[in-house]
């Protein structure tokens, strides 16, 4: 009776829009703990949508930035800051903060133009950004790994640096701080780095999902080469910024900064099947990705929508099983 009514109320929550007060009040109720436990708040986070107004501390919270004990907060948020001021002073006496406009730039800025160039502009003074832009994340973080080589324009051409600029360019909307943009984007990137392994082992289950529920459709996309191409590994590395709006992205960190990676197999099957009238007609990979970059915010919207669904109906049925085979 009690597992009855508690179904019973979820649902009325959910047909009334009052899922968002109950979750905000888990969430509220949590962040009070002392100290703070990352680990039940990521289980929160894998079951429900993170609510908007706690959604950077709990981000900042799992991704281990902001310490569990809040005698340690001040001290650690100042010691972040300093290293995020440091990189980016860095930065700007390498000449790689000074920012020229041109068709060779790496996302339309040239980064590497004033690198070797230590003259002047006509005024007499570079002129530097008042906050990083994406492509500077990747350039501290690359400085703070050792890993800044002699050509930085080149290197920020590499795959790899560009999943780290498409990631920075939509973290960098969810936060006004820059100091917290680079501290999130690189324990982010570290954290994706770390499971590259299970996100490719969610995409294969997409694609079985796919061979399951839209054989058709999959047997058109293996013949013109999707599942061979890196195209959907590349979207699943990029956490799909390049291509979805900022609304659907921060669900889908939710899960990731929680380490649910499996959601990226639902994300990867909604954004395949939401396009399968259209890639009827494709014939080429390159031909899926030019319709993923022309995906339109209300389909980015309901692409995820689609795959949170899932996700519930996954993690419920895997409850379910739990409670009858509970040795298991």
């Amino acid at each position: 009776m009690m597992g009855d009514e508690r179904n019973f109320r979820s649902q009325f929550y959910g047909k009334v829009g009052l899922h968002d007060v109950e979750d905000k009040r888990a969430v509220e109720a949590l962040l009070k703990e002392q100290p703070l436990n990352p680990k039940k708040l990521a289980h929160f986070a894998q079951r429900s949508v993170v609510p908007a107004t706690h959604r950077n501390e709990v981000w900042k919270i799992m991704l281990d930035i902001t310490p569990r004990y809040a005698e340690s907060r001040d001290y650690v948020a100042q010691q972040h800051t300093l290293m995020y001021e440091e990189l980016w002073d860095a930065l700007k006496a390498l000449g790689l903060a000074s920012i020229s406009y041109g068709v060779d730039g790496i996302n339309g800025h040239d980064f590497y133009a004033l690198c070797m160039d230590s003259k002047q502009s006509k005024t007499g003074a570079k002129s530097y950004p008042e906050t990083p832009f994406p492509e500077h994340y990747v350039l501290m973080w690359l400085m703070s790994e050792a890993k800044l080589l002699y050509n930085p324009r080149q290197q920020l051409k590499s795959k790899e640096n560009m999943h780290f600029i498409a990631i920075a360019r939509k973290v960098s909307s969810f936060f006004e701080n820059p100091g917290d943009v680079y501290h999130v984007c690189s324990s982010l990137w570290a954290l994706l780095l770390r499971n590259q392994t299970m996100i490719m082992d969610a995409l294969q289950e997409a694609i079985g999902m796919l061979r399951k529920e839209h054989d058709v459709l999959h047997l058109h996309l293996l013949k013109i080469g999707l599942f061979t191409s890196p195209l959907l590994l590349d979207q699943c590395l990029s956490l799909f910024c390049d291509i979805l709006p900022e609304s659907a992205i921060e669900k889908i960190l939710d899960k990731i900064i929680a380490k649910a990676f499996r959601i990226l197999s639902f994300v990867v099957f909604a954004l395949l099947v939401n396009l399968r009238r259209s890639m009827a007609s494709v014939a080429t990979v390159e031909g899926v990705r030019n319709l993923m970059t022309q995906i339109r915010k209300e389909e980015g919207d309901l692409i995820v929508t689609s795959a949170l669904e899932q996700w519930v109906v996954m993690q419920s049925g895997y409850v379910r099983s739990q409670r009858l085979n509970p040795a298991t």
